[in-house]
Formats: structure tokens, C-alpha cells, sequence
């Protein structure tokens, strides 16, 4: 499970998804925290082979300009 704080911004979701798919892994569990002004947090539950392919992932969304802060979590936030 990860947290990806992002920017408010159209789009950003599927940004995000594109990412996740391009980098050969899959999204089980989605959820977007109420926007709460500029910046909105947005959990992924993923299906990864193990930490580098999680790693890879997480740099490919480091990418994405309105990506703010990536965290890996113990749980995913339901």
C-alpha cells in the first residue's frame, strides 16, 4: 500500500493509474481523501512482485509534476 499526496489538479488520477499500469503492476483497492483544499491524498493498494518492482514504481510516480510526497504503507487506509 501506498499514500501519493498530489495536487488538486484534472487528470491526476488517471495520471497516477497510467503509471502504476506502465510500470507493469496493478491497482486492487483505490481511495481519495475529501479535498481538502489544494492537496489531496490519494491510497493505493498494488500487486507488485516485491520491493525493487515496488521501488520502480514509486520513482515513475515521482515523476509526475503534481506529485507531491509518495509513502509506503504497513495498511491500507479504508
Amino acid at each position: 500500500a501506498i499514500r501519493v499526496t498530489v495536487q488538486n489538479r484534472r487528470g491526476v488520477l488517471a495520471k497516477l493509474a497510467l503509471a502504476i499500469s506502465d510500470g507493469n503492476s496493478n491497482i486492487v483497492d483505490v481511495k481519495v481523501d475529501e479535498d481538502k483544499g489544494d492537496n489531496t491524498a490519494v491510497y493505493f493498494m498494488l500487486e507488485v512482485s516485491n520491493r525493487v518492482h515496488l521501488a520502480k514504481v514509486m520513482r515513475s510516480l515521482r515523476l509526475i509534476p503534481e506529485v507531491i510526497r509518495i509513502q509506503r504503507l504497513k495498511e491500507f487506509i479504508r
